[in-house]
Order: structure tokens, then sequence, then C-alpha cells
């Protein structure tokens, strides 16, 4: 038997395969997607599902078709799901009725699910998978500040891919050894030349649906574009989601407990469980103290938020009631907390006509325009940005610059007599109207320094 782990970041997607190995199972993490993964999904879907459906059943088929399948060895594709207003909760039925058709007996659909926290499969398992996701978060993180600060960004990112790697071997050959190892990442991303600080540049941080943001494919494109023109990306990670995922419990729980008489709350079962919960919270902080005390003085961990329950307050003052369970309460929560903690913009990404990231739109959006927050909402589908939306882009970067204070902003601006010279002056055109107000040169322009 092997498990097919869906790509969701190739450092966290690696960390998993590599932990579920050590438990002695097989287990292969699926390589990052690309346009043909997109295309291989489209040739068997109706095309109105949403990218993180196309780049699951995409990476699965691709696999399928490729020497490395076998008849004669059962498959267990695992797909995290979700329950609420996201059509992801309902995919797994569409790739199981799919693998019927194509006759692929020797393939279960294998499923774990955000009400438990993703779980099911006992505490030796989750805890493997917590110390998995802080540590990919983490070092996601390095990895998209050192495309911003590092002298040769290339290089750098390579560098450092050849040090998370040995990591990822500790974890399946000798466990024992991660953090020692985690500790010579650290050593490693320290000796990188940087050409400027984090501390220094501007922040963006990305929220929205889970999977799109948190695959490398998929949000790839938008944080080299701002991390070009000196901007850190910070991606908002799987962990913020399991905190979110453990407030809801813990929320539900304190509601149970309220039904229960006065007399018997203290021995009622939804007590005990509480208290579980709280003792699982605590270890879970503890793996993330652990974690930030190795990787911090890299310094190339930019500062976010953490505590949930301040987040989820700022949800529920500004936004949603916490009734409302799903990425629209923690990311609108997130990201309100995050602009008042010295960020200097945010992004709102999701899969083409996703519920979840208009609602997060129309909600947020307002907010921040109220308080000249820069603010940018991207859906993907899976194709390169389109003109408009990096036009978009290039607007949100100039207000992102300004809002730290920047005032040099001649890099985002293309070189004469290269790219697209149409595209270029529509960019330039909306840099000026950005700037003060009005298009460049027309007769409402009162002589300010923009045209120039």
């Amino acid at each position: 038997m092997k498990i097919l782990l869906s790509n969701m970041g190739a450092i966290s997607t690696e960390y998993m395969g590599a932990a579920v190995r050590s438990l002695g199972i097989n287990a292969e993490a699926l390589p990052v997607a690309t346009n043909k993964t997109i295309q291989v999904a489209r040739a068997h879907a109706s095309g109105k599902e949403c990218v993180p459906s196309h780049l699951v059943l995409g990476s699965a088929l691709q696999f399928f078709a490729s020497d490395k399948y076998r008849k004669d060895e059962l498959y267990m594709l695992f797909v995290p799901i979700t329950t609420g207003p996201c059509r992801t909760g309902q995919y797994f039925v569409f790739y199981e009725n799919l693998f019927k058709d194509l006759r692929l007996e020797n393939v279960v659909v294998f499923i774990l699910s955000a009400d438990n926290s993703y779980t099911e499969l006992g505490p030796n398992f989750a805890k493997e998978m917590w110390k998995g996701v802080v540590i990919a978060d983490y070092l996601k993180d390095i990895q998209t500040s050192l495309k911003a600060t590092a002298e040769k960004p290339e290089e750098a990112v390579k560098t450092f891919e050849k040090s998370w790697r040995q990591v990822m071997h500790a974890v399946e050959h000798n466990p024992r050894q991660i953090w020692k190892e985690l500790k010579k990442v650290a050593e490693d991303v320290k000796k990188i030349p940087l050409k400027r600080k984090v501390v220094d540049c501007p922040k963006v941080l990305i929220v929205g649906e889970i999977y799109v943001r948190r695959d490398d494919f998929a949000v790839g494109e938008l944080t080299n574009l701002m991390s070009e023109r000196g901007i850190v990306v910070k991606v908002s990670g799987i962990a913020e989601w399991i905190h979110y995922l453990d407030f809801v419990r813990e929320y539900a729980l304190k509601k149970l407990i309220k039904l229960e008489k006065p007399g018997k709350r203290l021995f009622s079962k939804p007590y005990r469980d509480l208290k579980k919960l709280e003792i699982e919270e605590w270890w879970k902080h503890s793996v993330e103290k652990k974690v930030i005390s190795i990787l911090k003085p890299t310094g190339l961990v930019p500062e976010t938020p953490h505590d949930m329950r301040e987040i989820m307050k700022t949800c529920q003052e500004n936004f949603v009631n916490l009734e409302l369970n799903s990425e629209i309460a923690v990311s609108s929560g997130v990201a309100a907390t995050a602009m008042q903690h010295g960020y200097s913009g945010i992004v709102n990404i999701s899969p083409f006509a996703c519920l979840i990231g208009r609602v997060i739109e129309g909600l947020f959006t307002p907010w921040a325009r109220e308080r000249n927050y820069p603010i940018l909402s991207v859906e993907v589908d899976g194709n390169l940005l389109p003109p408009n939306i990096v036009n978009k882009l290039n607007i949100f970067m100039v207000n992102v610059l300004r809002f730290k204070g920047g005032n040099d902003l001649s890099s985002l601006i293309d070189k004469a007599g290269g790219g697209n010279a149409s595209a270029s002056a529509a960019f330039q055109a909306g840099i000026v109207k950005e700037i003060c107000g009005n298009a460049p040169n027309s007769s409402a322009c009162e002589g300010c320094s923009g045209c120039a």
C-alpha cells in the first residue's frame, strides 16, 4: 500500500511524506503542480470546479499515468476536507466516482476532516503532523523572505533548499535529530549575503482560501512579483488554520458546558474534553515556541500575530460572529490584526468564483479602505495572472511602499524599450492617477510631481 500526499507547498508536503515513512508506512509526496497538471485535470472535469480540486486531481492522474503506478499495489490518495461554505468538502466524492469510471480499482480516497483538527489517525500521528506543519510554515517564511532580501535571490533559494532537505532526511531516518538539523538550517541561512533586512522592508500578508495560498504553484507568481520589488511576503500558515480549528472546538465545548446544570458542569464530558483540548493547545504552542527560538535569530522570520483569541476578538468586533466557522472569519481577523501590528498591506487570494474569497473581500475591503490600508483581492484559475490583475498588483505595491514610507518607486516602472510598451504606459498612468488623483497631463492637472 502507498499513501499519495497531495501537494500543499513543497516543504510541508515533503515533511509529511518523510514523517509518514518514518512510521513504517509507504508514502509519496506528489510534486508541485505545473500548467500540465491543470490541463490533465480539466480533461476530466466540467470546468466549474475550483483550482484546488484541479490541482489535487491533476497531480493524482499524472502519477497514475507514470511509470511509478502499479496495478498490483493499493493506493490511498490523501485529501483534507472542510465543512461549511466550501466546495472542497464534496470533491472527494467526485474523485471517487471518476476513479471508478477510469477503472482505477486499486485507488481509494482517504480523507481527514477539519472538524477534528485532522486528528483522526490518533495522537502519535497528530503530534508528528503538528511538528511538520509548524516547521514547514516557518521554513516557508524564510524562503519568501530570502526572495526579497538576498543579494542573489535565486542562488539563496537553491542554497536554502539543500539545507531544509537535510531536515526531511532526519525526519524519515532519525527523528531525534530534527532539532539539530533545524539549527544547522538556521546557521546556513545566516551565511547567505543579504542586501536588506526584513525589519527594514514593507510586509504584506497573504490570506484567503487555505489551499491556493499554501500551494507553491497557485501563489508563486504573486509572491515572486512582490519579492522582486523588495516587499517581504508572509503567507498565512497551516498552523494558523489548525489554531483556528482548535479555537472553534473550544468555543463549541464551552457552549455545551453552559447547557449543563451548574452543579454538574465540572463532571460533564464536555468539561473533560475541554481540559484535554487545553493540554493539547499548550503542547502545540510549546512546539511552536521551540521552532521560533531556533529560526528567529536568522532575522528572516517576519513578526506575525499569533494570539488566536485576539485575532477572533478583532474578527467579532469588526466582521462576523464567531458562529461562522470558515476561513472567512480567521482570514478577516488575522488580516485586520496584522495591519494593526506593522504590516503594510493585505492580499486576499482565492480560487476563481470562490465564495470564501468573495465574502472576505466584501467584509474586509470596505473596512481597510476606511483606514487607507492597501488591500488587493486576487482570484486564480491556474493560469498566469492576466494583465489587468498585474496592473492592479503594481498599483497595490505602490500603495504598500508609500504606506511603509518609501519614496523611491522607480523600480516599479519598466525600463525604456523593455516589455510591453502599451502595458508599461498604462501602468505608469495608473501610478500617476494613484499619486495625485488625475490622469497624467490632463486638464485637471495642477502641476504636481506625479507626471514627472
